[in-house]
């Protein structure tokens, strides 16, 4: 089986995309199936004027993008929307040989290439809306995604093979969306065993935080203004109400939020006690997982979250909202803490987190048992299942 993969950026700090494709791609090949990936050389999210003008470089790739059947074309105006046309001559080179275009991410040019070099060559295709059709973020950029719906995302939608949703939890909310479109669930995966072995924790304090040995909160992810950091500062101030601590804020902040976070702090008298240390990889982010006492995301949408179930992998302990579309499934196995989004009820969670030693062990014990659930090796199953599922239904 042969799948054409469309991306708009391989960027390793984009978010999960770029992990999930490039992942797959490892593990299609490792079955003995084979995925090229077309992608344009846009380093960061294509938001933003400075945003536009960076291109990704080599050493930017996430890991498992870094070589192989990846493919990737420049951008030109208008970079918003992530235009190539010389990605779109490869889609319509390469789909006619595929057995699936997947398509990831949507109201961006990549897409439509896509979509329209597999309708052309009638090959089935796969739309992953990686979160972009909750209805939260629905509500933002209206005119512009409004726009796409009537020119060609409606149609895009309502042809697909099989929209790919990565919990049932993200089915529900876009049930309405081309609602007679089957749906393919496969979850996010991981490489569970990268996390066993950690390295000490004290190294990231010691190298960061100025060898500061009290409890800490780490926030680990990009700097979005969906993943509810501001929640989390109000939050903090609560919890320090009743608890000594130090919250620590480590990723990317491509969207230009920190100035405003900063300020924020500054007004609820918590300045002091934050540390933004902006984006780490490889060893340096699993020692941000070996430091933390308490790991939190209060997201105000998240169709899935690669770095929650790394964090759960790491065996530590988790307090996340019920909008984190796996917060449903960690509860029901007691792998973590899901807290309401209002920054009384998720800072009173932390405190109690954090005052709770033995509770804080059993979530670990439990955390890395649940992590083992999307490891590849029980994923790559059923995204297999999804390809044929798919390739299925070629004309």
């Amino acid at each position: 089986m042969k799948v054409l993969a469309v991306l708009v950026g391989t960027a390793v700090r984009t978010g999960g995309p770029p992990a999930f494709v490039g992942q797959s791609g490892v593990e299609l090949e490792r079955a003995g199936e084979e995925m090229v990936v077309l992608s344009t050389d846009l380093a960061l999210a294509p938001t933003g004027w400075v945003q536009l003008q960076r291109r990704v470089a080599s050493g930017e790739r996430h890991p498992s993008l870094q070589e192989g059947n990846v493919r990737v074309f420049p951008a030109r105006f208008p970079r918003r929307l992530a235009f190539s046309p010389a990605l779109y001559r490869a889609a319509l080179a390469l789909a006619p040989g595929s057995d699936v275009v997947h398509l990831h991410n949507l109201w961006q040019f990549p897409q439509y290439a896509g979509y329209r070099a597999a309708r052309s060559a009638g090959v089935p295709y796969i739309v992953s809306p990686h979160g972009a059709l909750d209805p939260f973020l629905r509500r933002h950029g209206r005119v512009r995604k409004g726009a796409s719906m009537l020119l060609y995302q409606e149609e895009l939608l309502r042809r697909a093979a099989l929209i790919h949703v990565t919990t049932d939890a993200e089915a529900e909310l876009i049930a309405d969306v081309a609602p007679e479109v089957p749906r393919a669930v496969v979850p996010c995966g991981v490489y569970v065993e990268e996390f066993r072995d950690l390295p000490p924790g004290d190294e990231f304090r010691r190298k960061h935080l100025r060898g500061y040995d009290g409890r800490i909160i780490v926030f680990l992810g990009r700097i979005t203004y969906k993943k509810g950091v501001d929640v989390l500062l109000r939050a903090f101030a609560h919890a320090r109400r009743t608890c000594e601590c130090r919250l620590v804020i480590v990723g990317p902040d491509d969207e230009g939020l920190r100035h405003g976070l900063q300020r924020l702090a500054e007004e609820l008298g918590i300045g002091a006690q934050i540390d933004f240390v902006g984006p780490l990889y490889g060893e340096d982010r699993r020692a941000v997982l070996s430091s933390a006492d308490v790991w939190a995301l209060p997201s105000y949408t998240e169709n899935f979250g690669i770095a929650v179930i790394e964090a759960l992998a790491a065996g530590c302990a988790v307090c996340i909202s019920p909008e984190v579309n796996v917060a449903a499934d960690v509860a029901a196995a007691d792998a973590g803490v899901v807290a309401d989004l209002a920054p009384e009820a998720f800072g009173d969670a932390l405190a109690a987190l954090l005052a709770d030693d033995a509770r804080r062990a059993r979530l670990r014990r439990a955390a890395r048992e649940f992590a083992g659930r999307y490891d590849w090796s029980v994923v790559t199953p059923r995204l297999l299942d999804m390809y044929r599922r798919a390739a299925a239904q070629r004309r």
